[in-house]
């Protein structure tokens, strides 16, 4: 298979997108004096994250049918996926601290910070961490470490490995224990199956499925269009609330999306705007910086932009203007380089356990 889709990293700036239009849309009623000028479906794309799981199925299932299976791989594994999120994720939350603490000062609005250990390590909790994207990182981490389970056991085939984790989430579901605490709410999510379908759609593609590539993407992109203009009121907030019913909606609309748009790449090669696979480059950071930004661009601007009739289209403009040049920007100049610095540490950390072992070995 490819060693990279560019209609994937497409659907990570759509999700991205999403993810910044429906927080733009909540964020215009916090300062803007002109009632709601963004149409509620907007609102619809906080499922934005729903895609995002499931394309970390895909590639995880990817990455690790391409390369070794050992308890090195597995090793290397877990701390790829931790040098992706934690350097950046780190950064913003320090940032947004300072900011919150500048409030605090200049304006006596405190904002609580009660879990600052699960905070940054990205535990369960039953608070979301400072940052509140974060709580999908929760659930990313954790599908990171029972995945690197299958990379550790080279003959343990991926189709029992993923039946398996799937039996387990619907019997802890069935059984009731799901809500328990905190922990077991992670393991136990519904939101697990859009990581499994994710992995999924994957091995679809790995055994050469591509015929369906068109009615998919299309059914798929229709389906969501119509859930978020026709059913946004009934779906938002309260569906997707509820992880069992927001996995039951949306799974099989972004599976369907997903499937379609790296089986159509398969078959034709890559089609999809350079604007959104560059918007997917840096969709980690748009996802993260997107919180403070609007903060700053929020609160700077309702200080100088009086209430009337270009208030709302002003904080509106703010809102995206600040959201995506300052996602560009910590991209190109945290996010890559502390990326490469990340992956030099990695490759030097294998070569010295490598010599480690083949001096043991000689001994």
């Amino acid at each position: 298979m490819k060693a990279r889709f560019e209609h994937i990293q497409a659907l990570r700036g759509a999700a991205a997108l999403m993810v910044l239009a429906a927080h733009v849309t909540e964020a215009e009623l916090d300062y803007g004096g002109a009632g709601a000028l963004l149409p509620f479906a907007l609102y619809m794309g906080v499922t934005g994250v729903d895609l995002f799981f499931l394309i970390s199925g895909f590639v995880m299932a990817h990455v690790a049918l391409e390369g070794p299976r050992d308890p090195r791989a597995s090793a290397r594994f877990i701390y790829n996926r931790a040098a992706r999120i934690y350097p950046l994720y780190w950064a913003v939350t320090l940032a947004l601290m300072i900011l919150y603490a500048g409030k605090r000062v200049l304006f006596g609005e405190a904002t609580p910070f009660n879990n600052p250990v699960e905070t940054f390590l990205l535990l369960p909790d039953d608070e979301y961490p400072l940052l509140p994207v974060g709580w999908t990182l929760v659930h990313e981490m954790y599908f990171y470490a029972v995945f690197a389970i299958f990379v550790l056991v080279r003959r343990l085939e991926i189709i029992v490995f993923l039946a398996f984790w799937g039996a387990i989430v619907a019997v802890a579901n069935a059984a009731g224990i799901a809500g328990a605490n905190p922990w077991t709410r992670i393991a136990f999510s519904p939101l697990t199956f859009e990581f499994i379908g994710g992995a999924g759609v994957a091995l679809l593609l790995r055994r050469g499925v591509t015929a369906f590539a068109v009615p998919a993407l299309a059914a798929g992109a229709l389906a969501l269009l119509g859930a978020s203009v026709f059913f946004a009121r009934d779906l938002y907030p309260d569906a997707v609330a509820e992880p069992g019913r927001r996995t039951l909606i949306f799974s099989p609309i972004f599976a369907a999306i997903l499937y379609g748009a790296a089986a159509l790449e398969t078959r034709r090669g890559a089609v999809a705007p350079k604007w959104l696979t560059a918007t997917g480059d840096a969709s980690y950071s748009l996802y993260l910086v997107h919180v403070p930004a609007l903060l700053v661009a929020g609160k700077s601007l309702s200080l100088v932009v009086p209430d009337g009739a270009f208030d709302n289209p002003a904080l509106i403009a703010g809102y995206l203007a600040a959201s995506i040049g300052a996602a560009f920007a910590v991209h190109r100049w945290f996010e890559k380089p502390v990326l490469a610095l990340t992956r030099r540490m990695g490759d030097r950390l294998d070569k010295w356990c490598s010599s480690r072992m083949r001096r043991h070995e000689v001994r």
